[in-house]
């Protein structure tokens, strides 16, 4: 693409890691869509070892591919493309992710047409097609009470309670599986905080977003499939901590000392109790046994952190990581 070319209604994002099959499903769906001639893609590959990059370009020559030799993490991935991008709309989109015929489109015109919302997001839905929560209320200490004591098993009020994810509604966030964002949106409040290395960055952008006068929504005209975790459950362990190590990073940031340990406390609370579920499940349920000794080892590694690792609990400053 030239710089005389028309700029694209939309710009759409993918960081992928050693997702080649998945992202090639991705990239298929969205030029299935008829409206696509009128968007531009870009991938960052971040040093995939299974062939993506070859793939995207034997394939899919239409889309701007950047490969990297290391892996710079979802967000870094991400603002790589989003500096890149040149629509009026910009994606953030999940290489795991299967895009139906006018879903972002959908979105779009969304968008255009609620000028105070500065972001949406899509319904999302598992391949079998059931709904997937991908909105919820704005994060804080109080909401973190009831998720951190598993207490949102039974008090689903900080999901909206039985709403049935029908209907448009202004939201807390939006899932960055499939997120839509204004231009002039990321020129006001900046990209992804490219301190976090990967989870929490789409609440994070969210919660900078609304601070700065925007609206957040949920838009079920379009639809999304997700797949999910397809990159994660290659080290869940890790994952889990880093994930951890995020929303700690959140809460220092936005919400000070006091609720940075306040969610320590809870978090404590969390581990134990997820501890006392799993640690069952990896004695009986043969089904389920690797996946309970990856997060009673992710537990155990939360535990000493938060209690012994100021890095981990209080990163300002500092890439939330998973390694001691």
């Amino acid at each position: 693409m030239t710089p005389s070319s028309p700029v694209p209604r939309i710009s759409i994002c993918i960081a992928s890691w050693n997702t080649r099959e998945l992202l090639r499903d991705c990239l298929s769906s969205i030029y299935a869509d008829p409206e696509s001639t009128a968007w531009e893609v870009l991938v960052v590959d971040n040093g995939s070892e299974d062939g993506s990059p070859a793939m995207v370009a034997e394939a899919f020559p239409r889309v701007r591919l950047t490969a990297l030799g290391t892996n710079l993490g979802f967000v870094g991935g991400i603002n790589l493309a989003l500096s890149q991008a040149r629509g009026r709309h910009l994606v953030l989109l999940n290489s795991d992710t299967r895009v139906e015929a006018g879903a972002l489109g959908a979105v779009a015109s969304f968008l255009d047409g609620h000028p105070a919302a500065g972001v949406a997001g899509p319904c999302l839905v598992t391949a079998s097609g059931a709904l997937q929560l991908s909105c919820g209320r704005a994060p804080g200490p109080g909401w973190e009470i009831v998720n951190k004591l598993l207490l949102h098993k039974i008090l689903p009020v900080h999901r909206f309670g039985r709403w049935d994810h029908a209907e448009a509604r202004e939201v807390g966030w939006v899932t960055g599986a499939c997120l839509m964002v204004r231009r002039e949106v990321v020129e006001q409040v900046g990209p992804l905080d490219p301190a976090i290395f990967m989870f929490y960055e789409d609440l994070e952008w969210c919660l900078r977003i609304r601070r700065s006068g925007w609206q957040v929504w949920y838009c079920p005209a379009g639809r999304v499939v997700h797949l999910g975790g397809q990159s994660t459950r290659k080290d869940f362990t890790r994952m889990l901590v880093i994930s951890q190590g995020s929303q700690y990073y959140l809460y220092r940031k936005h919400f000070g000392r006091g609720a940075l340990h306040l969610l320590r406390l809870l978090t404590v609370a969390e581990v134990i109790l997820r501890t006392l579920l799993w640690g069952p499940v990896a004695v009986i349920r043969s089904s389920r046994r690797t996946e309970a000794r990856q997060r009673l080892a992710a537990y155990g590694q939360i535990l000493r952190r938060t209690l012994g690792d100021r890095a981990f609990w209080d990163p300002v400053g500092c890439t939330p990581r998973a390694d001691s």
